[in-house]
C-alpha cells in the first residue's frame, strides 16, 4: 500500500472531534456548541477531561458527546492519545476545549484532505478577533498568532494541533503524541511525520480562540514553550540515531512511521534575527557605563528587533492603529527576551544531557512515546 492511499472523500467520511480540555469552564460550552453546528457533523465527539477541579465535566455532560475523564493530570498529548484510541472515524479532527470553530471548519478540512491527496495533516488558523475579548494583552496574542498562522497558508513545514485534521491512518502511522512532552508537543509530532506527506495551513478552517490574557502567563508561556521546543526539537537534531527501521529509532518502530527523519522546518530569520536583537539591546546597556559610543551596541540591536519584526508590527499599525502599535513593539520586544531565555536554557540543558562518544544515555520519564 502507498503511504499516500488515505484520500478521504468528504460524502462518506466519519470525522472524530477530539478536545482535550483542563479547567476551560469559561469557553468549552462555546467549543462544543459550536462542533454541533458545524455544517458537516461530526460523527462523534469525544472530550478528555485532564482531571479538571472546575465545572468543565458538567458543561461536557450538556452535550451529546463522549466524555472520558482522567483520575489524574496527565498532559494535553496524552490527553489526545486516549481521544484518539477510543474514536472510530476516518479522520480524527483536534480542537482545543479554548477554540470555537467557524461553522464550515470541519467541511473545509475534509476537501483540503481530498483535494491533496499527498496531504497528511491539515491546520486551521485563527481569526483576527478573540473568542472572549479580556485586554490588550490577549489582543495582540490573537492579533499576532493570526497573522503568522495566515503568513503561512499553504503548504508549510511545522504541525499545530489546536484545531487540525488528520487521516486516522496518518495518526497511527506517526504514532501518536510524546506523552513525555507538555509544551511543543504538536511541533514535535511533526517531525516524525513521514516526509512522503505534506503538512498543509489552511486559512478557510477557522476558529475563534480565547488567548492568555495576563503579561505574567503570557510570557511564562513563550518562555516554557521555547525551553521545551529547544530540547525536543533543536537539540534531537543534534544527537546521531539509528536510521528508520532499525530498533530504537524514533520513527522506525512498530506502528511508526519509517520514512525516516523528516527534514528540520526552515529558519526563520526574521525571528532569529528579532531574538538575537532584543538579547543585544539589553545585554549591551551595560557597556553605556563605560562609553557613550559603546551606546550603538544596543542601539544596534534595537533597530535589529524592529526591522525583523517590521512586517508584523505594521500589521499591527493597520488593524489597530499608532496606540496599539506602541504596545505590540513592547509586547513583541518581551516575547524575544522570553523566548531567547527559553531557548537558552532549554539548549543548555541538552548539551548537559548528551551522552559522550562511547556511553549510552539512560533512559528519562517520558522518554518512550505511545
Amino acid at each position: 500500500m502507498s503511504p499516500l492511499d488515505h484520500t478521504v472523500d468528504p460524502r462518506p467520511a466519519r470525522v472524530s472531534v477530539i478536545v482535550p480540555n483542563y479547567n476551560k469552564e469559561k469557553t468549552l460550552r462555546a467549543c462544543l456548541a459550536a462542533i454541533y453546528a458545524q455544517s458537516f457533523p461530526p460523527a462523534e465527539v469525544i472530550v478528555v477531561d485532564d482531571a479538571s477541579t472546575d465545572r468543565s465535566p458538567r458543561i461536557a455532560a450538556e452535550f451529546p458527546c463522549t466524555l472520558l475523564a482522567f483520575p489524574v493530570n496527565r498532559g494535553v498529548s496524552a490527553a489526545r492519545n486516549a481521544g484518539a484510541a477510543r474514536a472510530g472515524g476516518d479522520v480524527l479532527f483536534f480542537v482545543d476545549s479554548d477554540i470555537a470553530l467557524a461553522p464550515d471548519a470541519l467541511a473545509e478540512a475534509l476537501a483540503e484532505l481530498r483535494a491533496h491527496p499527498e496531504c497528511g495533516v491539515v491546520q486551521g488558523i485563527y481569526e483576527m478577533t478573540p473568542l472572549f475579548a479580556d485586554g490588550p494583552v490577549e489582543s495582540y496574542k490573537t492579533l499576532f498568532e493570526h497573522f503568522w498562522r495566515r503568513r503561512d497558508v499553504g503548504v508549510t513545514a511545522t504541525t499545530m494541533f489546536a484545531l487540525t485534521a488528520l487521516p486516522r491512518p496518518v495518526f497511527e502511522l506517526v504514532g501518536g503524541f510524546d506523552e513525555g512532552l507538555r509544551d511543543a508537543e504538536d511541533i514535535e509530532f511533526g517531525t516524525r511525520l513521514p516526509t512522503a506527506y505534506e503538512i498543509r495551513t489552511s486559512d478557510r478552517v477557522l476558529g475563534r480562540h480565547d488567548d492568555v490574557d495576563r503579561l505574567g502567563p503570557y510570557l511564562s508561556e513563550h518562555f516554557r514553550r521555547a525551553r521545551t521546543y529547544a530540547g525536543a526539537v533543536v537539540a534531537a537534531r543534534w544527537v546521531p540515531g539509528p536510521s528508520a527501521g532499525t530498533p530504537g529509532s524514533t520513527v522506525g518502530a512498530p506502528g511508526r512511521a519509517n520514512s525516516g527523519r523528516r527534514a528540520p522546518h526552515r529558519i526563520d530569520v526574521g525571528s532569529v534575527v528579532g531574538l538575537l536583537g532584543s538579547a543585544v539591546a539589553v545585554a549591551g546597556l551595560p557597556l553605556t557605563a563605560r562609553s557613550p559610543w559603546l551606546l550603538a551596541v544596543p542601539l544596534a540591536g534595537l533597530v535589529g528587533f524592529l526591522g525583523a519584526d517590521r512586517a508584523l508590527l505594521g500589521f499591527a499599525f493597520r488593524q489597530r492603529g499608532p496606540g496599539f502599535l506602541l504596545f505590540a513593539v513592547g509586547m513583541r520586544f518581551l516575547t524575544h527576551l522570553s523566548e531567547f531565555a527559553g531557548l537558552a536554557l532549554g539548549l543548555t540543558r541538552a548539551l548537559l544531557r548528551r551522552p559522550r562518544p562511547g556511553r549510552v544515555a539512560p533512559l528519562t520519564p517520558g522518554s518512550t512515546r505511545w
